[in-house]
């Protein structure tokens, strides 16, 4: 009689054990997340320390989406780094015929992704795309950084602006060394992608941009506490000088390695880094042009900073690099 009792209670533990797992599946399986739904931004860069709240992702949809994540058409990523695994949601966008435009971004904050998705409370994912990351990696003496940034076109197109940069650390290398071998110590590579979102919903992959258009620029630059006295009547000088030559130019005192050079419309051209060219300079100018060497002069005054402009830029004669 106890064996029978016992065998009866073993079993109704074992159904109540299966009643709970399936209710809790059923309730995991029926979970709907309330996500924002926005118009994506223009402009889709990463913030590394941003702490805007991410929403969380179904077990599904996350593993559909690494399934995906490294399918896509244009350029890799250059930097040796493992896609992340933990991802959330940022925002949702409606697009025609029902679909959906998702942001994603990765737990680390470094990277960004679009998502479309069939929409009309679906979560099946059509195809994705890399938009935003920032990436850092360093070993011993040589730190590799990438930067993802999209712009969102007037026609709804995407274009993604990659620039990736490898640097061997410049202690005990002399100047002569550098400038024998620049290439020894500092690389750069520069590609942008455009895409269309397609009749089918998928990301398709138009066409190959030079990211690096031709273009000539000077940065004007000096330390923070060095600043020359005669540099607010010299420097604005060459900027109109520079101006009237279609040349670019940018003035910093900080944040050498992310001088961003832009067109006179504000359009960006390229994020440049010129420490390895001021070491030893506390204020002057570093002359920039595509597929040339760039070269820094020390603050001089006006009548030798602008020769010296014309020598490098070969002003006075044709030249093609008007944006």
């Amino acid at each position: 009689m106890n064996g029978k009792r016992i065998c009866l209670l073993l079993t109704a533990l074992c159904l109540l054990v299966v009643s709970c797992k399936k209710k809790k599946t059923e309730e995991k399986e029926d979970v709907v997340y309330d996500y924002p739904i926005t118009i994506i931004q223009d402009t889709l860069a990463v913030n590394v320390l941003d702490k805007t709240t991410l929403y969380p992702l179904t077990e599904e949809f996350c593993e559909s989406f690494l399934r995906k994540a490294e399918i896509y058409a244009g350029h890799p990523v250059t930097a040796a780094i493992d896609l992340p695994q933990e991802w959330g949601v940022r925002c949702l966008e409606r697009l025609p015929e029902g679909r959906e435009l998702w942001l994603l971004q990765s737990q680390t904050r470094e990277w960004m992704y679009l998502a479309v998705t069939s929409g009309y409370g679906t979560q099946r994912i059509l195809d994705v795309l890399p938009v935003a990351l920032e990436i850092t990696n360093q070993h011993k003496d040589l730190l590799e950084t990438e930067k993802w940034i999209t712009y969102r076109q007037a026609d709804g197109s995407f274009v993604t602006f990659k620039e990736y940069e490898w640097t061997r650390s410049l202690s005990g290398v002399t100047k002569q060394e550098f400038i024998a071998n620049p290439e020894k110590y500092h690389r750069t590579l520069s590609f942008a992608d455009r895409f269309i979102v397609n009749e089918e919903g998928r990301f398709e992959y138009t066409e190959i941009i030079d990211s690096i258009p031709d273009y000539s620029a000077v940065v004007f630059f000096y330390n923070t506490f060095e600043k020359p006295e005669p540099w607010d009547d010299c420097i604005p000088q060459l900027q109109a000088f520079c101006e009237e030559n279609n040349i670019l130019y940018e003035e910093v005192y900080n944040n050498y390695d992310q001088v961003d050079i832009r067109t006179y419309r504000m359009e960006p051209v390229i994020t440049a880094d010129i420490n390895p060219y001021v070491q030893d300079i506390s204020a002057g100018m570093v002359m920039m042009k595509k597929g040339e060497e760039p070269k820094a002069i020390p603050f001089g005054g006006f009548e030798y900073m602008q020769m010296e402009i014309k020598r490098y830029f070969k002003v006075g004669r044709k030249t093609d690099f008007a944006l």
